[in-house]
């Protein structure tokens, strides 16, 4: 707990968080977003044009 300050019974961190990491997280976290979305426009798509993929067939 060198690079805290506790104060009845809360503690924060002295750490000062740096720009560009913040930045960078928000990248990953709106990249994993972005994938996620469209994965998601591929799948309905394929739903709606009839395009099935059996579950027994991936063993």
């Amino acid at each position: 707990m060198a690079n805290s300050y506790c104060h009845d019974g809360y503690c924060e961190s002295t750490r000062k968080e740096d720009p560009n990491e913040s930045f960078n997280k928000k990248v990953i976290i709106g990249g994993y977003i972005l994938f996620l979305i469209a994965l998601t426009a591929i799948v309905l798509y394929g739903v709606s044009i009839g395009v099935y993929i059996d579950p027994a067939a991936l063993n």
